[in-house]
């Protein structure tokens, strides 16, 4: 990995009303999806912390395995991350009149996770999501590392095995960025992927479409996803549709948070300067 993941991965699920998990049936629904897993505390109902020992990770002179904590608040979640996720969620218009009636909310967050390999990791936090809202469905879920609102019923759509499913679904985010200098210019980016541990990628752009440049970047994604991070320095590719070609330029992104990511710069051509404020 190039880029430092995020140390704990977070997603906040949003409820209308205060869910009630018990302890035996979280370890129920996680054994089911996730193999081996224990309560960290078995001997009390109190706290939702589970160890899975098929995960282990280096831990100063010896291996830990990983975990993962859920926390029940019985009030709704103050946090700015959520307008700032609500206004990037360009593919589901209720969610803010969604996210608006909440009045309570679940986090959960891995322990410890990362050290494992970036498919493992997140393999293992969305089967144990999916185990949660099978107990309880939450009305929307705030993915943290990708600062998008996600409609849980897509989630669960997007993450069934076959052919159409898709592991970034949530966890990566396209966001769209107009120049502030120059009409019809745009910037791209996708936001999620360095939180494992690969880079993000962000192009400008004018004259194409931006659901056009929205494919190409989901289509870099999932095979970034798929390959790890193989995408050399200075490698150049065509615009599928296009006459332009890009060229792949490693640096920190323009817009927040910053992290590592895969420039896509047309040849010849300079880069945005000024972009509109997030």
């Amino acid at each position: 990995m190039t880029e430092a993941a995020t140390s704990s991965y977070a997603v906040e699920l949003l409820y209308e009303i205060a869910p009630v998990f018990t302890k035996a049936e979280v370890l129920t629904q996680l054994r089911d999806r996730c193999g081996a897993v224990s309560a960290v505390d078995p001997s009390s109902e109190e706290g939702l912390n589970f160890f899975f020992p098929a995960y282990r990770v280096p831990f100063k002179d010896d291996a830990m395995p990983v975990q993962v904590a859920v926390t029940v608040h019985d009030a709704p979640l103050e946090d700015p991350s959520l307008e700032k996720a609500l206004g990037r969620t360009l593919d589901w218009g209720e969610a803010r009149a969604v996210a608006d009636s909440h009045t309570a909310h679940v986090t959960l967050t891995d322990i410890l996770a990362v050290q494992l390999e970036y498919k493992s990791r997140l393999g293992l936090f969305q089967n144990v999501l999916q185990g949660l809202m099978e107990l309880v469905m939450p009305s929307a879920i705030l993915w943290r590392p990708s600062l998008k609102v996600v409609r849980p019923m897509a989630l669960i759509q997007a993450l069934n095995p076959g052919d159409s499913r898709n592991a970034l679904y949530g966890a990566v985010n396209v966001r769209r960025f107009k120049s502030a200098d120059r009409p019809g210019r745009m910037l791209m980016d996708t936001l999620g992927l360095a939180a494992i541990g690969l880079p993000d990628f962000e192009v400008p752009f004018e004259g194409v479409e931006p659901a056009q440049i929205e494919a190409i970047l989901w289509s870099l994604a999932r095979y970034e996803f798929d390959l790890g991070d193989v995408i050399a320095d200075g490698r150049v590719f065509k615009v599928p549709g296009t006459k332009v070609s890009w060229v792949c330029t490693r640096g920190t992104s323009k817009q927040a948070p910053p992290r590592e990511v895969i420039g896509l710069k047309p040849q010849g051509a300079t880069t945005v300067r000024r972009l509109a404020p997030e």
